[in-house]
């Protein structure tokens, strides 16, 4: 029988340490789950503890962030990049959510599909103590990676990405493809490492992710920032760049997002993970 209670000062203030140590908020709600907690609570209740705990800046707010868009033009809500003409819908400061429509047009989310389709394999997530990647229960979508610049299309969208963040393609690690079926998710959790998990060698810390919606999910798989109280609508073409960590090195716990199970058809979707420094030059 589960447990549907409050949580005791003792044992939230476990919690808090065992945040404050980088250990991951999702194994800690799996702790919960599996003493009895009742699965909704335990998750819940986590991320307002993980939220409460957001890491600070030294005058004591939280990370805001300055988007500036370099080297391209800008005209209202309309961003001109070298290739195409990116309309921003919305922007929410914290955590940093911009979302943008006509990303990419309809054929290029086509051919994207197409060329990853045969080579998907199930999606892997990192484990926060080995660093290993592994399957993950709470990841149950279908994914692959190009290779930088592998062709022409992703090397043009990898580009645009570039322009559209002020971050080179270099630092960003490949265009991930993932396909989400029926019922398919990805439960809450960060895009960043725990900070000893950030390897120099290989790029850094990430500090951003451009998620671009590669077709109209009939039903379900939204994006939420439960802690932010947003949820995006995937819409063929349309993509959101969430940003969580500085310069200084500190990591935005507001990022906290999921991908909500698919009820009808299914749900394609294009990754870019952004790093500190280039990936490849090491």
């Amino acid at each position: 029988m589960t447990k549907i209670m409050q949580i005791s000062d003792e044992l939230k203030d476990w919690i808090v340490g065992a945040l404050k140590s980088d250990v991951s908020p999702i194994a800690l709600a799996n702790a919960l789950i599996k003493k009895g907690f009742d699965n909704r609570f335990a998750y819940e209740t986590l991320f307002k503890i993980v939220g409460n705990e957001a890491i600070k800046t030294t005058e004591g707010q939280q990370i805001r962030y300055t988007y500036e868009v370099p080297k391209i033009g800008r005209k209202g809500n309309i961003l001109h990049t070298s290739d195409k003409d990116v309309k921003v819908l919305s922007r929410n400061e914290k955590p940093f959510v911009l979302h943008l429509d006509q990303v990419l047009s309809s054929e290029e989310c086509d051919e994207l599909i197409s060329l990853s389709r045969s080579r998907l394999q199930p999606s892997l997530v990192v484990d926060r103590g080995s660093g290993e990647e592994r399957a993950g229960s709470g990841r149950t979508s279908k994914s692959m990676a190009f290779r930088l610049k592998e062709n022409e299309l992703v090397e043009r969208i990898e580009t645009r990405i570039a322009e559209l963040t002020g971050y080179p393609a270099e630092n960003g690690e490949g265009l991930q493809i993932l396909n989400y079926g029926l019922g398919e998710e990805y439960k809450p959790h960060f895009d960043f490492f725990p900070p000893h998990m950030a390897d120099a060698s290989k790029g850094g810390q990430r500090v951003g992710t451009f998620l671009i919606y590669l077709n109209d999910v009939e039903d379900g798989g939204e994006t939420v920032f439960s802690k932010a109280g947003l949820s995006f609508v995937p819409k063929k073409g349309a993509a959101i760049y969430f940003h969580y960590g500085n310069a200084q090195g500190q990591l935005d716990r507001l990022s906290v997002h999921s991908s909500v199970p698919v009820r009808k058809g299914e749900k394609w979707a294009a990754t870019k993970w952004i790093r500190e420094s280039n990936i490849y030059c090491h």
